[in-house]
């Protein structure tokens, strides 16, 4: 901008020039700012949620995160005791005619059993017959 101002009407050049130049400059060098941009503002933010008590081992989990819809966690149990647990009473329905009992089955069904994955093997454990997956 300051060498449209400045520099152009001095050198008694048009200001179109010094415009078109310019959006070749900023155009040029937005995508090469965008990795440093995009860095610094993942460590503040991940600096920012270290002082709030959050524990992340990858700067990039910030990003997945902001694009989740549902987050499910245990605050009790699977830190201390290792065990990942299934609280019933904490599950909310939010369509009608559809019990938390049928909730569990699909997502039993929905689980695989085979990979041993912690939460699967959790939601699987909260049914009363496994034959029903």
């Amino acid at each position: 901008m300051a060498e449209i101002i400045v520099m152009y009407p001095i050198q008694y050049q048009k200001y179109r020039d010094g415009i078109n130049n310019l959006l070749v400059l900023l155009i040029g060098g937005i995508p090469i700012a965008m990795p440093t941009v995009l860095s610094v503002t993942m460590a503040i933010r991940s600096h920012r949620l270290s002082q709030q008590g959050a524990l992340m081992k990858r700067m990039t989990a910030i990003e997945e995160m902001a694009g989740m819809n549902v987050l499910c966690s245990d605050k009790t149990g699977t830190l201390t005791l290792n065990k990942l647990s299934v609280d019933k009473n904490l599950i909310e329905v939010f369509t009608k005619g559809v019990n938390k009992d049928h909730v569990i089955l699909l997502a039993a069904r929905a689980s695989r059993i085979e990979n041993q994955d912690a939460v699967d093997a959790a939601i699987v454990g909260m049914l009363a017959d496994s034959k029903e997956v």
